[in-house]
């Protein structure tokens, strides 16, 4: 998973087309969208799969235009020149003795011109084979493995630290035995060949064969990303992030002035992600590579001034995204029979058992635990987390247990093969499991248009609905880090059932299809 940190050199953004600062401006209405994406995410209700247009949304929660044409004249008086996009304003300066005298009217402003980039690099896999197409085909069983009705699924990637190379991929799809599908939809700028990036989009492809993969990259952090998205005229079905931070340090990737905090930022980023759901994007995050303790606390101290024994991360404790931990393979003592050129030249693992990715297997700790800064616990996942609290499970004796609890859902994230310069490599981390599901659920959509179904939208209520097809992982832990195994008192068990460890499961993608075949109607307009 990748994570930032560090103040950088002041840079001009108006010159690359990009927007210096973001105002979030003061919404209203937001329980309203609260429920809408309840009922357009519950396959229950006769609202299910009716989502939203961005001018619906901004109905509801944009001020008033006249406060709006107020604020502009203001902010422009001061040297911003702003750009109104729904309920934000783009502009290309900050001038926070000006900003901050509309509190009014205005929420915080996302600066960008001192954020910076540092991408950590991924754990490298071992020898015990690749978990390529063919593996991950039998794996999950995926009984509709070829998209045929323009499913999308896009990776995003931060603060210009991502790109791709279209050679690479083209020679992962030849490697895979899948048609050529070159990536064009590209937003952003593709900043030059990143490892990382190279995994998430081959990633995607090599899960889902034909599926349309986008790109979307620049300088924003998680707030600015959400108003660029939500205002583009077109929207990709399914968005991947492997990025992420402390939830208690999101101040510290840029610059909190005024009256921002970590907490009222993680509040309005999630109601952009709850806006994401309403539009009909599934939203996947990696839920981290350093265990429940974090990067904030690799060293496993109880006492710091800036980070505790558990740390969630954000925004893959956010309860509007689907949040993916990650496992490895345990190979099997039979050898099997490859098809793809992939696995019979470099060799693939075997095997069919999964284990949650922990330092003393795999070299680093799948993330997890319970979200801070949430108001209550979603409804759609309560029930079994109340049942994993009571399970005798060992886990903290401080964290937020009436928080969300994260990661929903699991898949493989060791020794995932990637081509890059022409060579290919093992690369592990949650950064590889989140592209993997996000990828199965471009198939799920796909197979649902091809009945005349709504695409999943929100999937979070239907995953917990049909926890019955995941596979339950029940033993493992996450109170280690990518340095150290620390104890108890740094994480959680897993159990029988949801657990903080690897959620769910990881997928029975047949069994997922099966479920939606009985539980989902045709989409029929009202």
């Amino acid at each position: 998973m990748k994570f930032l940190f560090i103040l950088s050199m002041l840079c001009s953004l108006f010159s690359s087309g990009e927007a210096i600062s973001v105002v979030a401006l003061k919404q209203r209405n937001v329980p309203i969208l609260k429920e809408a994406l309840a009922n357009v995410s519950n396959p229950e209700s006769r609202q299910y799969g009716h989502y939203w247009t961005q001018e619906e949304i901004d109905c509801f929660v944009v001020p008033s235009e006249e406060k709006i044409d107020d604020l502009l004249v203001e902010l422009e008086w001061c040297g911003m020149n702003c750009e109104q996009k729904s309920a934000a304003l783009v502009c290309d300066t900050f001038n926070a003795d000006c900003v901050y005298d509309f509190g009014n009217l205005i929420d915080f402003v996302e600066n960008m011109d001192e954020y910076d980039k540092h991408s950590l690099p991924m754990s490298a896999g071992d020898s015990s084979g690749y978990v390529a197409r063919e593996v991950m085909a039998k794996l999950y069983n995926v009984t509709y493995s070829s998209v045929q009705h323009g499913a999308s699924v896009c990776a995003v990637e931060y603060q210009n630290a991502g790109g791709f190379s279209q050679a690479d991929l083209e020679q992962q799809q030849q490697l895979n035995d899948q048609q050529e599908k070159p990536i064009s939809h590209i937003v952003g700028t593709n900043q030059g060949v990143m490892l990382e990036t190279q995994l998430d989009v081959q990633m995607m492809s090599q899960v889902a064969d034909g599926v349309d993969v986008w790109f979307w990259g620049g300088k924003q952090w998680l707030y600015s990303f959400a108003v660029n998205f939500l205002n583009a005229s077109k929207l990709p079905d399914v968005l991947s992030m492997s990025w992420g931070w402390s939830s208690r340090q999101q101040c510290s990737i840029g610059t909190c002035t005024g009256n921002m905090t970590s907490s009222k930022y993680i509040q309005r980023v999630n109601i952009e992600y709850l806006k994401m759901g309403l539009r009909g994007v599934t939203v996947t995050v990696s839920s981290g590579d350093a265990g429940a303790p974090g990067r904030t606390n690799e060293g496993c101290l109880l006492r710091q001034p800036q980070a505790r024994a558990v740390n969630p991360a954000f925004p893959g404790s956010s309860p509007y995204i689907t949040s993916v931990g990650a496992t490895y393979i345990v190979p099997g003592n039979r050898t099997a029979s490859w098809s793809s050129p992939l696995c019979r030249q470099y060799g693939c693992v075997w095997g069919m058992e999964e284990r949650t990715c922990n330092y003393n297997e795999t070299g680093w700790t799948a993330g997890g635990g319970f979200a801070i800064y949430n108001e209550t616990r979603p409804s759609w996942q309560h029930e079994m987390v109340e049942k994993y609290l009571a399970s005798g499970a060992k886990m903290p004796k401080h964290f937020q247990r009436n928080g969300r609890g994260y990661p929903d859902v699991a898949a493989v994230g060791h020794n995932c093969p990637v081509v890059s310069g022409g060579q290919i490599m093992a690369v592990d981390g949650t950064s590889c499991s989140s592209p993997v599901f996000a990828a199965l659920i471009a198939l799920l959509n796909d197979y649902q248009v091809s009945r005349g179904k709504p695409k999943l939208g929100f999937v979070n209520p239907v995953l917990y609905k049909m926890a019955a097809t995941f596979n339950d992982i029940t033993v493992g832990n996450n109170w280690c880090t990518e340095m150290q195994c620390c104890n108890s008192s740094f994480g959680y068990e897993a159990a029988k059932g949801w657990d903080p460890v690897t959620g769910l499961g990881t997928p029975n993608f047949g069994k997922m299809v099966e479920w939606l075949d009985a539980n989902t109607e045709r989409l029929v307009c009202e």
